[in-house]
């Protein structure tokens, strides 16, 4: 038996031991290795586009409008048809790996951006399904995020992402970052009903409305929430004020860190986007009510809104997309400034969501669209 010289040996344990630190340091890392990122993001959307395809291959050989109606029945039904849009809730689960981490062992700031955006495509594929299928995006104007307490290194947590406010352009959307106590967590997952609960709370009326609570010092002082920038002439009486206002405010994030099924937050993120078909930018109120999203029925008695028992303007909507009239370019076209050509009695869009639903829009747009402004002005600060 012939022997091995010993250097040989040394040789090939340190090449053993070498890839053996490599896998582990690869494994470590997979989450943020080339591509990563952008398979997270794209590869639900990759999925939904070859349920498509394996529809249409499986009734390939059934007559041509019976095949269209089968794909279009599939692509409405994921449609939130009769969803107060104050109640979608979307809920993401992440995981703080030690890529993701900062030296102090907690999830590092430019991370809680990067799971958001994976957050957020889930969002807009939950909820505008029928937009981006009409070749539709969303653009992102700003985020800000507000950091309450740490999550540490291998902890699960969820991202909760809900539609806070609208106007005619942006979309503000706010997203909190929660885990669940150890003695509490389960298997860490958001039941129906748990999110159905969430998502009635955020559709409450604004003195009990979940999500503002942790945004404002005092009920009464919604109406006044402080904005820059504004009517004040400069006076620094009136701005020291202001500045006392935001600063108790942020104070309120500070300490409350409680939600209502029990989990802890750790972070309150507010972003506003807009929706764009080519350059031409669509009001996010034709975009909610070309999904489905409508207030709730006028009688307590009535029975909720839903795809089998879908909301008034939905037969409008549907007359763009299928039927003798509609079709994917129709609808295109609408959304691309076609919706201007209808007469202001005939706007189906603004009886969808007015009543209770566009008070709440308006009262809580007063508190978005102060950070929105604030930021804006710290743009001149030198």
């Amino acid at each position: 038996m012939p022997v091995v010289p010993q250097n040989l040996l040394w040789r090939q344990s340190i090449l053993s031991a070498t890839k053996k630190i490599f896998l582990i340091l690869l494994m470590v890392n997979c989450r943020s290795l080339p591509f990563a990122w952008h398979i997270r993001i794209f590869l639900p959307f990759l999925r939904l586009h070859l349920q498509y395809y394996l529809l249409g291959l499986r009734n390939m050989f059934k007559p041509k409008k019976v095949r269209a109606k089968i794909l279009d029945d599939w692509s409405e039904a994921l449609c939130p048809i009769g969803t107060n849009p104050f109640e979608l809730v979307t809920v993401q689960h992440g995981w703080a790996t030690v890529d993701e981490t900062d030296y102090n062992g907690h999830l590092s700031n430019s991370s809680y951006a990067k799971a958001h955006d994976v957050a957020a495509m889930k969002m807009i594929r939950e909820g505008f399904p029928a937009f981006t299928r009409s070749g539709g995006s969303v653009a992102l104007g700003s985020s800000h995020f507000n950091f309450i307490r740490e999550i540490p290194v291998l902890a699960r947590y969820e991202m909760r992402l809900s539609i806070g406010a609208w106007d005619n352009k942006w979309m503000f959307i706010i997203a909190r970052y929660v885990s669940f106590p150890k003695k509490r967590r389960g298997d860490g997952r958001m039941d129906h009903h748990t999110k159905s609960t969430l998502g009635q709370q955020l559709g409450a009326p604004m003195t009990s409305l979940y999500f503002p609570r942790i945004l404002r010092t005092h009920a009464e002082n919604l109406a006044t929430f402080p904005t820059l920038g504004d009517a004040s002439g400069g006076d620094p009486n009136i701005q020291a004020e202001k500045t006392a206002q935001v600063t108790k405010g942020l104070a309120a994030v500070q300490s409350n860190t409680n939600e209502p099924d029990g989990a802890i937050l750790h972070c309150v993120a507010t972003t506003y986007v807009c929706f764009k078909h080519g350059r031409i930018t669509v009001p996010p109120g034709i975009v909610l009510s070309c999904e489905g999203f409508s207030k709730p029925p006028n009688t307590a008695s009535a029975a909720p809104f839903s795809p089998m028992n879908p909301p008034a303007h939905w037969k409008k909507v549907q007359a763009l997309r299928v039927g003798l009239s509609g079709s994917a370019p129709v609808f295109a076209r609408f959304l691309k400034g076609g919706w201007r050509d209808v007469p202001e009695g005939e706007r189906w869009w603004e009886d969808a969501l007015d009543g209770p639903i566009d008070e709440q829009r308006k009262t809580n747009f007063e508190i978005f669209d102060s950070i929105r402004k604030g930021m804006e002005q710290a743009r001149s600060l030198r």
